[in-house]
Order: C-alpha cells, then structure tokens, then sequence
C-alpha cells in the first residue's frame, strides 16, 4: 500500500468539483472500510459462537440486566439481544414512537413519556424516518443507522490517519478502532457508531482549518449524546486559537457560535418540555443514576479493585478488565500528546475527563471510551510499519479477542455495557 500524502487537487470549488473529490476519496478510503467491515464481521461471528454455545449449555440462566426500567435479568438468547439492550432499548422505542405524548402520561408499557428525553435525539430521528419504509421496524432501521454511521466513522478516521501520516496509517487507524474490546457497540443499537463519526469529521474539518464545517459538525453532535461537550470544546478552542492569531477570518468566529448550537437547543427543549432544567437533570440523577460527581464513583471503584476491598467490584473479572483498559487508554494518551496535533490530544482528554467525572460501572468504561479515538493513532502508525503478514496474524488475533470480549461481557460475566 502507498503510504504518501495525495497531491492536492486543483479542481475548482463547483459542484462536479466537489463530487469528483468525494469520489477520489472515496477510493482511497475504500481498503479502509472493507477491512474495518471484515474485522467487525469476524468479532460478530465470535460473539454468535459465544452465544449459542452459552445457550445450548445453560438455557435458563439469566445472565444479564437488560437496561430498560426494571432492569430485567436476561438469559442466553442470542448475539442480537445484547446489541439491542441498555440504550438501545429507548432509542427503539423512540425511533418507532417518537418522543411520545405529555409529560406525566405513560406509554402502552406503561413507562412515562418524560424519560424519553434523557436520550438524545439525533440517532432515533434518523431511524425514524426509514420505519415507515415497508418492512423495516424500528430495530433494523437502528441498525441499518448504526451501520451508515460506522462506516462513515472508519471513513473519518482512515482521512485523519491519511493527513497525519499517509495513507497506511489511515487504514490502521481504522482497522484500529474496529477490533478494541468494546467494539461490539458499534454495530448494536447505540450512539457511539454516530459521535464517532461526527467527531472524525468534525476534527478533520478542524485540521484542514474548515471552520464552518467543524462548527456545523460539532452544533450536530451535540443532539448525539451529552459527551459531544468534549467535541464541542475542542472545536470552539481550536476556533479561538484561529481566531486569535488571525486566520480563517469570520469564520473561526462562526464556529465558535454553531458548536454549542445543537446541546443547547436540546437542552432547552427537554427543559421546556419538563417545566425546567433543574427537572432534566432529576430525571438522570434519579431515575438513570448518571450524574457528574467529579471521579468520586470511578476513583472507589478503581481502589476498590486494586486493594481488593470491596468483593463487589474486586472479585468481578469484567470489571477488572475495565480497570486495565482505562489504565492502557492513560497511557496511550501519555504516547500521543508529542505524537499528534494538540486538538486530537485535547479531544481524548476531555473524553476521559467526561468518563472518569461521571457516576458510571466501571464495566461501561470501554464503551464510553470508544469514541476516543485519536489514543488509536499510536498503535495505528505501529502497525503501519508492519509486514502485510504480521500485520495479518496480529489484526486477525485482536479481532478474535474483541469478539470474545464483546460476548463474554453480556453473556457470561453479568454485568451491563
């Protein structure tokens, strides 16, 4: 594989200009999602063996809570459950209902309207839309999102490795992200697929000083989930950088302006809906138990796992395994800060600060880590300088261990994602 920088185009900015770049670059990103599709297949394929065999050995035991209200234990039943479970259970209910009716009114479940809104919106809306094509429920038209957006993120991330490093790189950054351990979330009902691809786009537009697209990006991205507080930051700073040393014009100004455009109409939405802000965040505290509590949860946790204190966290394998990959996520970071431009750098801390800061299972930590993907262009230029051989045997084995991990989470060790 050619691993050189493209020569810039010289086309001009009409529009069989743009669409011939589109193209192009599609193309070259097109080893990128072909090999980050397999890899994914290949884990899938994992977790089905995990689960059928876990069903066909114990068909009654009821090995995971299913995140919907009640937190319903679940048993064996397949690979397509885990994927549709946790959020993923409202955002099928909101692709398929909507927001729903008046705050204080219950659905047919008999679950109040009112929690909807703690899930935000952007991913339900674009299923909903592909549920009143024939044949597709509110299941698959989460998936078939899920798996658009997947493909755009590994898209985004191939053009951030490429500019970086060349076009190898960008093909590793992909393949990198395909196999961490809990990528099983990409292709499940969830909004990590969607932020990622977003904050790819979003970042690379921050590279290339697009400041107008970055901004657009990043206001989108904050319909996505409330970690998009980490894109949009780095956004408006990497704006007000530009906008100090005077480059790009109006337009780091403007960007300034759009990144928060998207969180803050939504937060003020929900708040108009529930008579307040201050009832928003009641919903989450009381009902989801998710509030900032500045590391405190994450900080017994992780001495809890490491003195050995607590049987509760301590003599749970899944949350130790969560304890090494937040450990390997710190040092990767370590790695990148001299080995990337400073926004990527920023970016993931800010992810990281927004997982530790917040009351969360430590078994959730990889998941929420996810979208953190500039820590991934360490290994990526690593791999990059590998034999098309090794870099075979060692993508195969990786994509075989995410698979595993991303059955034996649900299925085998109980505890949620």
């Amino acid at each position: 594989m050619d691993d050189t920088p493209a020569p810039e185009t010289t086309e001009r900015p009409d529009a069989g200009g743009r669409l011939a770049r589109l193209r192009a670059s599609a193309r070259l990103a097109s080893p990128a999602i072909v090999l980050y599709l397999f890899l994914r297949s290949l884990s899938l394929d994992v977790m089905y063996v995990l689960a059928a065999h876990a069903h066909e050995q114990d068909p009654d035991r009821s090995v995971f809570p299913d995140g919907s209200i009640g937190n319903q234990w679940r048993g064996f039943t397949s690979m397509m459950d885990a994927l549709l479970s946790w959020d993923g259970r409202w955002y099928i209910k909101i692709a398929g209902q909507g927001l729903g009716g008046p705050v204080g009114a219950v659905d047919a479940e008999g679950v109040p309207y009112a929690l909807r809104l703690a899930f935000f919106p952007l991913y339900p809306w674009l299923a909903r839309p592909l549920t009143f094509v024939p044949f597709i429920s509110p299941v698959v038209a989460c998936l078939i999102v899920s798996f658009v957006s997947a493909v755009a993120a590994a898209w985004g991330l191939y053009a951030i490795g490429r500019h970086l490093h060349g076009h190898r790189t960008g093909i590793m950054l992909a393949a990198a992200w395909a196999v961490v351990p809990t990528a099983m979330t990409q292709n499940g009902a969830f909004t990590e697929s969607l932020f990622t691809a977003l904050a790819a786009w979003a970042l690379y537009a921050v590279l290339k000083e697009r400041w107008l697209i970055a901004g657009v990006i990043a206001g989108v991205s904050g319909l996505s989930r409330p970690t998009a507080v980490a894109l949009i930051g780095t956004v408006g700073l990497a704006a007000l950088v530009a906008a100090i040393s005077r480059k790009g014009g109006w337009r780091p100004y403007a960007a300034m302006v759009l990144a928060p455009a998207g969180l803050v109409a939504y937060f003020v939405f929900a708040s108009a809906r529930l008579g307040g802000f201050s009832e928003y965040v009641e919903i989450h505290n009381n009902t989801f138990g998710a509030r900032w509590d500045y590391g405190e949860n994450t900080w017994n946790m992780v001495r809890d796992i490491l003195l050995g204190v607590d049987g509760d966290n301590a003599d749970k394998p899944i949350r130790v395994l969560s304890l090494l990959i937040l450990a390997g996520f710190v040092l990767l970071l370590g790695l990148l800060v001299f080995r990337a431009p400073w926004q990527l750098t920023v970016y993931a801390l800010a992810m990281l600060i927004m997982a530790i800061g917040s009351r969360t299972h430590m078994s959730m930590m990889g998941r929420h880590l996810l979208p953190a993907f500039p820590v991934l262009l360490v290994p990526a230029v690593l791999m990059a300088r590998l034999s098309n051989r090794d870099l075979g045997i060692v993508l195969g084995l990786l994509a075989l261990l995410s698979g595993w991990y991303g059955g034996w989470l649900p299925f085998i060790s109980g505890q949620a994602i």
